[in-house]
Formats: structure tokens, C-alpha cells, sequence
């Protein structure tokens, strides 16, 4: 007998785009859900259109497998009305249009609720469905400006604003978003009702500097950019090596690691510095401490480094560029990365889920659809369209099937 998967006969309808609610329909269609994303030539997910062809965008082919394409513009009534007969035999619905959008469609909470009373229904948006700022577009970038992580990603020194254009709150909310669907869903299973999910991405950004937010609420201190640094404990930070641009990762937290990285560096010297005798005394020295740090570790190879570190349970990592990750033999150990056939890229690697189940049965990993794939086998298997309705939904330009 086949393996049930986690989320078998589970259907999730997404209106995703962009990043957030496709990462996290690709997760829960690993788990098994039957992932239906919604889409059309008249307003395209923006990711298809970063690079020449909409099929072949790897950005896009990363973060929308395990899902089916169906052509539908909800720009037409009719459009709109085969979306909510899909919903009425579905579990989830995801989405992050722009304030005010599904609203104008009738595929807000209220207006599906109530012909599927029990939906569980995630709404993602720059600042949520609540507050000032809540009509204000937004992206990901912008996210972590307005949670205040861009203002801490920088060196003290730095002479003016750095951080980055990394869209870090979308990846990471995409994986609350997992688990908000999870406890949704087995909410339901236990009590028969569905649920509304309001996820706001300020709030996840700001959920990742949690501590910095209670310096300034608790202590009244407005955090600093520190770099690599942290206050609490040293060495703690990113170490040049032996090599162009090598580095290693360094985190040194108790009395008990510091003795075992002085010794395992063949440096016991420092443990009768003074200026290195405690966390405190550490702290007070780091920029001296830095330095003959460095210099033992600009002697090695930074593979080299972490593992005798932690070989001594020092915790040092090397920072690793997308190539290196790939050769890493822990990572390979985890299986964190899947080898994907598309029908128009080919073979390529992408990241696997970040987290593996006991006892559970995870389905192969599927390609991301190709732009409207599966239109015609939605409206026959679910929707239960005659094949002259079909053509005549394609005709009036309502549906749209792959060229």
C-alpha cells in the first residue's frame, strides 16, 4: 500500500506572486498538497518576466515547484467565477495582491468564506491587512528597511547606509506561512472551522531583531550596527583566511569554549592575556582580539579552521558561496538539495525543504509549471467542463492554455 504524504488530499489554490506565497505553496506541495496556481498573460507573476523566456526564469522555476499553472483571467466575471467554483473544493487559499485587489475580484476572506465556510485563507502583505500602513505597496527589500533590519545590517564604521537588497523577511516568512497553514489546518481537523491568516512581513522582519527591539522598549538604548559582532559574547564575527576572500565563521560563547579554541589554535598564551581573561574583558578588547585572531587564522584554509574548531566544539562554519554549499558534506549528509528535470530547462539542482519528519512520506520534487500547463486538465478533472466549454472559455479569452 502507498504511503499516505502529510498533506495528501489536500488542495491549496494560490494566488501567489513574487516570493512569499509561492515559497511557501512549493513547501506544502512538497508535503503532498495538489498546489493550483493562478495566473495569466494579463497580469504575469512579475518572477516569470526577470529573463527572456516565462518558462525558463530560474528564480521563478526555484521557488513555484510542486504546483500546477492554470490560465484564468480574473479580469473577466467568468474568470473570477471559475477561481471560486475551484475554491468551493479546496482547502487553502494563499495570496498577496496589493491592498484592495481581491477584494475588486470577490476573493477576499469574507466574500470566500462564504461559499467555503471552512477555508483556511493566507493573506500576506508588506504590512499586514491592519494599520496606517496597510493600503501602502510593498516588496521585500523594503521590509527589511521598515522593520529596522537594514539600519542594523551594516559595520560601525560604514560611512553611510549599507545592507543589502536581499529580500530577507519574504524567505523567512514564507516558512512561518507553512506553519500558520499547518495549525490551520489541524485546527480545522479538530474543530471543523476554518481559519484567517494575516501575515505581515514588517512583523517577520522585525520578529528576526526581536532582541534589538527590547533594547530600545526595555533598556531605552537604540541599538548600534555592529557588523559581525554581537554584545555578548566575543570572538564572535567573520575571520579572513588563507586564500582570495576566504573566511570563517567564529562563535565563542562560554569561559569553557574560549579555553578550547585558545588550545586548539595552539594559542594558550591568550588565555593569560588579560585583556582576553573573560567575556567581559574580551568584550572591552575585541578589536585587539580580532586582530590576533586573524592571524593565526589567515594562515589556514578556512575548511581547515572549522574543522579543527570544531573538532574542539568551537562552533565555526566557513562562509560558504552557492558552489561551496553544494560540495559541503553535512548539507549532502541532509539531503538538502534536489535534482529537478523541467521540461525546458533540463536538469538542475535547487534547494530541498529546510526540515525532514519522522516516519513521513515526502513525494519527488516537482518541476515548476510551465506558464498555463495545466488549464485544460482542471477545467476537465475538477471542474468537470464539457470539452466544447473548454474551447469556448479559450475562444473568449477567460482561460489560456500553454502554446
Amino acid at each position: 500500500m502507498t504511503k499516505k504524504t502529510p498533506l495528501d488530499g489536500i488542495r491549496v489554490v494560490s494566488l501567489g506572486t513574487g516570493g512569499v506565497v509561492p515559497d511557501c505553496v512549493k513547501t506544502l506541495g512538497e508535503m503532498g498538497a495538489d498546489v493550483i496556481k493562478i495566473e495569466s498573460k494579463q497580469n504575469l507573476d512579475f518572477v516569470r518576466t526577470i529573463g527572456g523566456d516565462i518558462n525558463s526564469v530560474p528564480g521563478f522555476n526555484e521557488i513555484n515547484r510542486n504546483a500546477r499553472s492554470f490560465g484564468v483571467n480574473l479580469k473577466t466575471a467568468a474568470g473570477a467565477d471559475l477561481v471560486k467554483t475551484l475554491v468551493t473544493q479546496s482547502d487553502v487559499l494563499t495570496e498577496n495582491f496589493r491592498a484592495g485587489a481581491v477584494e475588486k475580484l470577490g476573493l477576499d476572506y469574507e466574500s470566500v468564506r462564504r461559499i467555503k465556510p471552512d477555508i483556511v485563507y493566507l493573506s500576506s502583505q508588506g504590512f499586514g491587512k491592519t494599520g496606517p500602513y496597510s493600503g501602502h505597496k510593498a516588496y521585500g527589500p523594503l521590509m527589511a528597511a521598515a522593520s529596522g533590519m537594514l539600519r542594523l545590517w551594516a559595520h560601525a564604521d560604514d560611512p553611510y547606509p549599507v545592507g543589502a537588497t536581499a529580500p530577507i523577511p519574504d524567505h523567512f516568512a514564507a516558512k512561518h506561512a507553512v506553519l500558520a497553514v499547518l495549525a490551520a489546518l489541524d485546527y480545522r481537523r479538530r474543530t471543523g472551522k476554518g481559519q484567517f491568516i494575516d501575515l505581515s512581513l514588517v512583523e517577520v522582519g522585525a520578529n528576526l531583531i526581536g532582541a534589538s527591539y527590547l533594547e530600545y522598549t526595555v533598556n531605552g538604548h537604540v541599538p548600534q550596527p555592529m557588523g559581525n559582532r554581537i554584545p555578548y559574547a566575543a570572538p564572535y564575527g567573520i575571520y579572513r583566511c588563507n586564500g582570495d576572500d576566504q573566511w570563517c565563521a567564529i562563535s565563542v560563547f562560554t569561559e569553557e569554549e574560549w579555553r578550547s579554541f585558545c588550545a586548539a589554535a595552539g594559542h594558550s598564551e591568550w588565555t593569560r592575556d588579560a585583556r582576553f581573561a573573560d567575556t567581559v574583558s574580551r568584550l572591552r578588547n575585541v578589536d585587539a582580539l580580532d586582530v590576533v585572531i586573524e592571524e593565526w587564522t589567515s594562515q589556514h584554509e578556512p575548511a581547515d579552521v572549522m574543522r579543527t574548531l570544531q573538532a574542539a566544539g568551537v562552533a565555526a562554519g566557513v562562509a560558504a558561496r552557492s558552489v561551496d554549499a553544494l560540495a559541503d558534506a553535512q548539507l549532502e549528509h541532509l539531503q538538502a538539495f534536489v535534482e529537478v528535470d523541467h521540461p525546458v530547462v533540463g536538469r538542475k539542482i535547487y534547494p530541498g525543504i529546510p526540515f525532514k519528519i519522522t516516519g513521513m512520506t515526502f513525494p519527488e520534487s516537482r518541476p515548476a509549471p510551465l506558464f498555463a500547463e495545466h488549464t485544460k486538465e482542471i477545467c476537465r478533472d475538477i471542474l468537470k467542463l464539457p470539452e466544447d466549454e473548454i474551447r469556448r472559455l479559450v475562444d473568449a479569452g477567460v482561460i489560456e492554455v500553454a502554446s
